[in-house]
């Protein structure tokens, strides 16, 4: 009996043994897990906070190449407008320069030249003879002045118009540049948006596994417990057992059942389910929008994907199986806006746009419009 005491002992100190270097392996993948994960987190959090600035900097451009189509429309019209002008004067011009061939030549064939002469021969003395050249030429004057009026005119029409034409150019290219800036902005968007999309569901998988070796070491925790409580159980009845022998020689030799307990299984919890996301459709939707705000009483910074309000404004609430969540969401006169949270009354083609602005929030209402999702 000593023997079986001597052996029940050694099983105790084995299982001991393998339970001190088992820990600390178990421990170092758990520890390797959650360094993963807050590398992650962290990964997120900046790609997050650099996605904020991008879709400032994509709104930003986007205003300024509205701006520059309004200034290349309001150049158009001008242009236009002094086309039509030049059109006008030109026929004035070409009037004036008709009437002028016409007196010309009636001046040549009517009798009233002669009479002029006449009038000349026929004055007083000089200074009627002088009075009356000044009249003639007087008129003909004004008809010289009227002409070149006109002709002064067209020429100003003409430099405005040219003047007109090399604004319209620059305004052109400055339009067309911004606004090539603006669509590489956008795939720069998209490409950042692809990356952290790609993280979260790298996360996910991190906090599944994770939550399945958290799982898995509670239960070898417990069965390991349970072995050595029934080690110690039975340990302890052999102990008795021998006692008894002892003390009773005599006596037949008894039995001792240990109850074995059965460990008690705590259910395991289900791995957290990965963020399933689809790629942007490219299509336009038309949705009824409303607007709220992080500074409304009783809501809070973070959506319900875990996007920090504070760093990151441009979000919208979507009903996912409309709107994939995580998609970049152009909404018209407010520029390109994150898919990162849902609502209990965002169903459908509905969204809610955030915004910083309690006056700005109470002031959108609730409008309809067609926003795009892009690609």
């Amino acid at each position: 009996m000593r023997k079986g005491n001597k052996a029940g002992k050694f099983l105790l100190a084995a299982l001991a043994g393998q339970l001190m270097f088992a820990a600390p392996i178990q421990a170092s993948t758990l520890d390797k897990l959650q360094s993963q994960e807050t590398s992650k987190t962290q990964e997120i959090s900046e790609l997050e906070e650099t996605i904020n600035e991008k879709l400032v900097v994509v709104n930003e451009k986007k205003a300024e190449v509205s701006n520059l189509l309004s200034q290349v429309e309001e150049i158009e019209a001008e242009k236009e407008q002094t086309i039509e002008e030049i059109a006008i004067q030109e026929e004035l011009v070409l009037a004036r320069k008709e009437q002028v061939q016409e007196r010309l030549l009636a001046l040549q064939t009517s009798p009233s030249t002669n009479n002029m002469i006449l009038m000349l021969l026929e004055a007083e003395d000089f200074g009627e003879f002088i009075n009356m050249l000044l009249i003639i030429s007087q008129l003909q004057g004004a008809d010289n002045e009227r002409i070149s009026a006109a002709v002064e005119a067209e020429e100003i029409l003409k430099e405005l118009e040219t003047e007109l034409a090399q604004e319209l150019a620059a305004s052109e290219e400055k339009t067309k540049r911004a606004d090539e800036e603006s669509k590489k902005l956008e795939q720069e968007l998209s490409s950042l948006q692809t990356v952290l999309n790609d993280n979260q569901l790298e996360l996910d998988r991190i906090l599944a596994k994770k939550n399945s070796e958290e799982n898995r070491l509670a239960e070898v925790a417990r069965a390991e417990k349970a072995e050595a409580e029934k080690l110690a159980a039975q340990e302890a009845a052999k102990k008795e057992a021998s006692e008894q022998e002892e003390a009773t020689p005599t006596t037949e030799e008894t039995t001792t059942v240990v109850e074995e307990q059965e460990p008690v299984t705590e259910p395991v919890k289900p791995a957290a389910k990965p963020v399933e996301t689809s790629p942007a459709s490219g299509q336009k939707i038309a949705v009824e929008a409303t607007a709220y705000s992080r500074n409304e009483p009783g809501l809070t910074n973070f959506t319900a994907t875990g996007i920090d309000l504070r760093s990151n404004s441009a979000v919208i609430a979507v009903d996912p199986s409309v709107i994939p969540l995580w998609s970049l969401v152009e909404v018209p006169g407010y520029g390109i806006y994150v898919a990162g949270d849902t609502g209990g009354a965002i169903i459908g083609n509905r969204i809610d746009i955030h915004m910083e602005d309690l006056g700005a929030v109470h002031a959108f209402g609730r409008q309809g419009m067609t926003v795009t999702v892009l690609n």
